[in-house]
């Protein structure tokens, strides 16, 4: 499995990362404190445990961080042991997430480890950096290529589990949900578009309470290979969701579950524990 895909699978379905841009509509939500969140996941396909997650979310009303980190368990981990680990960093400017910085690495088995890494300047991307056992010449006319504008006005994948919101905003799951956020991961420029489904009843370790049930649909943009199987499977499944909770005491919310239809099966990231860090 490339870095890229396995940066995917994270930002889709929490294996080591995930998929939602931090951005709020109106005013930004204010804290008393800095907060300390913790998410930690059991990932699946079907009955079968592929690995677990965890994510630690710090923040408050001018800043964030976030670290996670993710591996494989039971029979996956004895064919295919690999692990994976995440950083991103920024400030809470108004009502969006700013990125500053941006790390993705992963190690499989005996291979070296991959990783991307990203550097911000305001709202562009400002420097890249990519470390990977197979290269890969990504230029036109086999691929679209990257141009300087898609990488402004966006953010990372991972920055995206932050989503805050206004008050008033919190307490409605269309406005939650119904948006549409520009992500680049170091090789690749798409958006990622949300749509209220449902509100369902979550519960798990550390809450008991309603969820935001978000459909996502991927948007290729650029950096993806032309007319590619994957590429235009991903774009067309409709089969992806998102569902969104509120960390304890404030209107920020973050991912509670994720699940991943695929025509082999469904993924899902399924909580374990969704609370304050211990």
């Amino acid at each position: 499995m490339s870095l890229v895909t396995s940066s995917r699978l994270a930002l889709a379905s929490g294996v080591i990362s995930s998929s939602l841009l931090g951005m709020a509509l109106g005013t930004s939500p204010a804290f008393a404190e800095p907060k300390h969140h913790e998410t930690r996941f059991s990932v699946s396909f079907g009955l079968v445990e592929l690995g677990v997650a965890k994510f630690d979310i710090k923040f408050d009303d001018k800043s964030y961080s976030l670290q996670g980190r993710g591996n494989t368990t039971g029979l996956v981990k004895w064919f295919a042991p690999s692990t994976g680990k995440f950083v991103s960093a920024g400030d809470m400017i108004n009502d969006q997430l700013r990125p500053k910085k941006h790390l993705v690495s992963v190690k499989e088995s005996k291979k070296k480890e991959e990783s991307v890494q990203l550097a911000f300047a305001g709202n562009r991307v400002s420097d890249i950096r990519i470390r990977t056992n197979k290269k890969r010449n990504r230029v036109a006319p086999k691929y679209i290529p990257v141009l300087e504008k898609h990488k402004a006005a966006v953010i990372d994948p991972v920055s995206t589990l932050i989503v805050p919101m206004s008050g008033e905003n919190a307490k409605d799951g269309r406005k939650v949900c119904n948006q549409r956020f520009p992500v680049f991961d170091g090789e690749t420029r798409y958006d990622i578009k949300l749509s209220y489904k449902s509100t369902k009843q979550i519960k798990t370790d550390g809450y008991n309470g309603n969820s935001y049930v978000c459909q996502m649909r991927y948007i290729p943009i650029a950096g993806h290979r032309k007319n590619h199987r994957n590429t235009k499977e991903m774009s067309k499944n409709k089969n992806m969701e998102i569902w969104l909770a509120p960390m304890e005491g404030v209107s920020v919310f973050t991912p509670i579950k994720i699940v991943i239809g695929t025509k082999y099966g469904k993924f899902t990231a399924n909580p374990v524990y969704f609370g304050p860090a211990g």
